[in-house]
């Protein structure tokens, strides 16, 4: 097992990478490939599992690309999704496994150990708490997303990109980077996503769909949610809550509430956002989003979770009360804000 850094999204220049020869000779002769990541996909995991589905069958390979949940109706027009499965029956049949955007292999979901079980797993992430645990393992903090990662590794398999490629790495770094918002958006992150455009990828359709296609179920979920708007530390931390009868009253789905977090997050003076999700199995799943330095990382390793200094989630068990209390104990205890 080897980690290695490839350079950061801030001025990233081209560098030669051991592990990425590596992994790019291996993927040249292994036949079979799982693709999969985390539970929850967002548009990073997203658009990574598919772009790497379009590699593969570049290089002639067999690729199935599995997710445990849907894909949510935002990222439905990303070329490839049509061939996502959700259900993973044997798995002797794959030689290799690429695990994208997951720090852990637990993040897979129910089927984590049928998928450690396959050969050779691969593992491409940029999140700040991966251990390297895969033995093979192409690891930077640094980038803006997994898609950049992933982007090195098509370049040293020398695979032409193609519209469906450059569209679905677009996503990825569109989305993870907070639409260029979050510190990870260095200019590394602009030149990829200009090249992207270069190959085919529309930003404004990508935006369209992303930002502004909100199913009015949604938007009923988020007049909801926005009573519960609260702040604590003076104002430098503001919180939004969802429950599951949040969720019933107005038809909503789970995957619509992606992007609540970042309102909070805009509202002046708000250094921390926290948005709190009561979920079906006693948890409370928590989003963090921060801005500058603040770094909130921090907060979510405490709780199990992780991600990177803007943008982290983790869950905590019991019901909200108790989320929030552990959560504004825990920005106190380890002075992520002043007050």
């Amino acid at each position: 097992m080897e980690t290695v850094s490839s350079g950061s999204s801030r001025g990233y220049r081209k560098k030669r990478s051991p592990m990425l020869d590596t992994i790019a000779a291996l993927i040249r002769r292994r036949r079979r490939f799982l693709v999969t990541t985390h539970v929850r996909p967002d548009g990073d995991a997203i658009g990574s599992a598919l772009a790497a589905y379009h590699v593969l069958r570049g290089l002639n390979k067999e690729a199935v690309v599995y997710l445990q949940d849907k894909i949510p109706d935002i990222y439905a027009f990303l070329p490839g999704a049509s061939v996502v499965v959700r259900r993973l029956g044997a798995v002797d049949t794959f030689d290799t496994v690429i695990l994208l955007d997951c720090s852990d292999i637990r993040r897979v979901g129910d089927e984590a150990d049928k998928v450690g079980s396959i050969g050779t797993v691969i593992n491409i992430d940029h999140h700040l708490s991966n251990n390297g645990f895969a033995e093979y393992s192409l690891i930077d903090a640094g980038a803006s997303s997994t898609g950049e990662l992933l982007y090195r590794l098509i370049g040293e398999l020398g695979v032409e990109i193609t519209p469906d490629i450059a569209v679905n790495i677009y996503t990825a770094v569109v989305t993870d980077t907070g639409s260029f918002r979050y510190s990870s958006a260095g200019s590394a992150a602009f030149r990829l996503a200009a090249e992207m455009v270069d190959r085919g990828a529309e930003p404004h359709v990508v935006a369209e769909r992303i930002y502004e296609t909100a199913p009015r179920e949604r938007i009923a979920l988020l007049k909801s949610a926005l009573n519960t708007l609260g702040f604590d530390y003076g104002g430098s931390v503001g919180s939004i809550v969802v429950t599951r009868a949040m969720l019933r009253k107005t038809k909503a789905l789970s995957e619509h509430t992606e992007g609540l977090v970042d309102i909070v997050r805009s509202i002046e003076g708000v250094r921390v956002a926290v948005f709190y999700q009561e979920m079906e199995d006693g948890t409370v799943k928590v989003s963090l989003r921060s801005k500058g330095s603040t770094d909130v990382s921090r907060l979510a390793v405490r709780f199990g979770g992780g991600g990177h200094l803007n943008a982290s989630a983790c869950s905590i068990k019991g019901d909200v009360a108790e989320a929030k209390r552990q959560i504004l104990d825990s920005i106190q205890a380890l002075s992520i804000v002043a007050g």
